[in-house]
C-alpha cells in the first residue's frame, strides 16, 4: 500500500514535503527568536497580537538576545547545547487518509486516540521539538526530557477540535501511562501543530500543578518566538 504523506489542515489535506518551511529553508538554529515586548521601537508586526506576514519572517537573519525573556531569572544553558536539524528527508508526520496513522493506537479515550510517536513523527522533527521543549523547560525550571516518552494525540469527532494533532512528551514511560491512561498529570508538556498561512506553527503548553504553573509559547515555522501566548492568538 502506498504511503501518502499529509499535512495537518483542518478540513483538507495537503502534501507535506517543504510545506512547513516554504521554499527558503530556515537557518540552522533551534533557539527561538523572541519578540521584545518592551521595545518601544518595535513595529506592530512584532506584537504577539498583531499580524505576522511571511515577508516579515523572511527578513529574520539571526537570533536576538534572550535576556528580555527570563520568567524565573534563568539563563538557559543546558538546553542550548543541543543542535537539532530544522528539516529532513521525511515529512514531519507520516499519516494516511483523514489524518489516520498507519499504526494502531496505543490507547483511546472519549475524545482522543493516542499513538506512539515512533513511525509517525520524523526523527529530525522529534529531535527539534524536544530541543525546543527543553529550552522552555529550562526557562520555567521544569525537568528536561529525552524525548523518547512521546505520544501523538489525535482528536476525534466527539471533541471540540476534531482533527487537531498534538505531541505529548513525558520524563518517563511511567509518567506517560499515568497521564494518558489514568489522567494523572501533575506535569504536562505538549506541542500542538497549528496550520497558519500554509505553514505549521508550534504551540507549546507546559504545566506543573504543584507550582500552579502554566507556560504557553508559540514558535513560527521559521523559528520566531512569541512568548506567553499560544499560536491561536498569533496571526
Amino acid at each position: 500500500m502506498l504511503r501518502i504523506y499529509f499535512t495537518l489542515v483542518a478540513l483538507s489535506l495537503a502534501v507535506l514535503g517543504t510545506f512547513a518551511y516554504g521554499e527558503e529553508p530556515p537557518e540552522r538554529h533551534f533557539k527561538p527568536y523572541p519578540v521584545k515586548k518592551s521595545d518601544p521601537s518595535a513595529t506592530s508586526t512584532d506584537s504577539p497580537k498583531a499580524s505576522v506576514s511571511s515577508e516579515t519572517e523572511s527578513k529574520i537573519t539571526g537570533p536576538t538576545s534572550l535576556t528580555t525573556y527570563k520568567p524565573f531569572g534563568v539563563e538557559p544553558i543546558a538546553s542550548l547545547k543541543a543542535h537539532p536539524p530544522t528539516s529532513g528527508p521525511e515529512p514531519m508526520l507520516t499519516l494516511g487518509a483523514k489524518n489516520k496513522p498507519f499504526t494502531e493506537p496505543v490507547f483511546e479515550s472519549d475524545k482522543l486516540s493516542y499513538y506512539d510517536c515512533e513511525g509517525i513523527v520524523a526523527p529530525w522533527f522529534q529531535e527539534l521539538v524536544t530541543a525546543e521543549m527543553n529550552y522552555f523547560n529550562e526557562l520555567v525550571q521544569m525537568p528536561m526530557i529525552r524525548g523518547n516518552a512521546c505520544v501523538v494525540g489525535i482528536y476525534n469527532n466527539k471533541s471540540l477540535t476534531p482533527g487537531k494533532i498534538s505531541l505529548q512528551f513525558y520524563s518517563s514511560v511511567r509518567q506517560l501511562n499515568d497521564c494518558v491512561r489514568d489522567e494523572v498529570c501533575p506535569i504536562f508538556r505538549s506541542v500542538t501543530l497549528l496550520p497558519k498561512k500554509d505553514v505549521l506553527y508550534r504551540s507549546y503548553f507546559l504545566s506543573d500543578m504543584a507550582r500552579k504553573l502554566i507556560s504557553q509559547q508559540c514558535v513560527t515555522a521559521k523559528g520566531k518566538l512569541f512568548t506567553d501566548t499560544s499560536c491561536y492568538s498569533v496571526d
